[in-house]
């Protein structure tokens, strides 16, 4: 442990030399800056070697952290960033990192069997649309608001779900003026497209087979619903889910 601290440490002096663009970095100024790093921080007062810094750069520009920093040399001596505006702190994350938090969300996801972990349900589904995105590039299939009094919740990762293998729901909806009746809840076939979270409550952005509208029902008016295996799915392709409630 304590040597990861102490590689840790030369990375980020690494990292903050290299980011200052108003001054040019040769190995020699580099070792010297990391030296001064481990002295004050750890107390080192021997120094780094030539040869750590050299590999520490190599894992720096490697996959082996994540970093994949493209750290490139000028005029055979200067080391510089040549993206301007990199930062091992803003890296993505590796895929080891991700495998670890994929099996994070596997036990949460069993635990959250039990009625204990019901409130749960909101971060397991965070972490895997973040998850999502990293690894995969996908589109934003559910919007949060920072606000931890929600309603509706326990729908959220089955529609989750749903929305990401594209399945077709049939829907049992209370609607507010059927419970003004005393009326049944109606039945649809909807297509889900994405989860959003508005002033305290959550929203399912779909589509109904009946009349090939747009529909927001929110998730606290849902009595129960199903997945349909059988039922063809359609894309909404005619708008952009990612601006929609923007333009909205």
């Amino acid at each position: 442990m304590a040597t990861n601290k102490i590689a840790l440490i030369r990375y980020q002096t690494i990292d903050k030399c290299l980011q200052n663009h108003f001054r040019k970095w040769t190995l020699e100024d580099l070792i010297e800056k990391v030296s001064e790093a481990l002295y004050e921080y750890e107390g080192i007062s021997s120094g780094v070697s030539k040869r750590t810094i050299q590999g520490d750069i190599q894992v720096m520009r490697s996959d082996k952290l994540g970093y994949n920093a493209p750290i490139i040399v000028r005029d055979k001596k200067f080391y510089e960033y040549e993206d301007s505006d990199y930062s091992i702190h803003n890296s993505p994350i590796s895929s080891a990192d991700l495998d670890k938090m994929r099996e994070v969300i596997s036990v949460m996801k069993q635990l959250n069997g039990f009625n204990y972990f019901d409130d749960m349900n909101e971060m397991i589904i965070r972490l895997e649309n973040n998850l999502s995105k990293q690894n995969t590039k996908q589109p934003t299939y559910i919007q949060f608001e920072e606000n931890p009094l929600l309603k509706g919740l326990e729908h959220l990762n089955r529609l989750y779900q749903a929305i990401v293998k594209k399945q077709s729901l049939l829907i049992s909806y209370q609607s507010f003026n059927n419970l003004r009746k005393d009326k049944e809840p109606k039945q649809a076939v909807y297509y889900p497209y994405l989860l959003k979270e508005y002033r305290n409550r959550w929203f399912l952005f779909c589509k109904a087979r009946k009349d090939k509208k747009y529909y927001t029902l929110a998730l606290d008016r849902i009595v129960e619903f199903y997945e349909l295996a059988n039922e063809p799915y359609i894309d909404a392709t005619e708008i952009d889910l990612e601006t929609y409630y923007e333009m909205h």
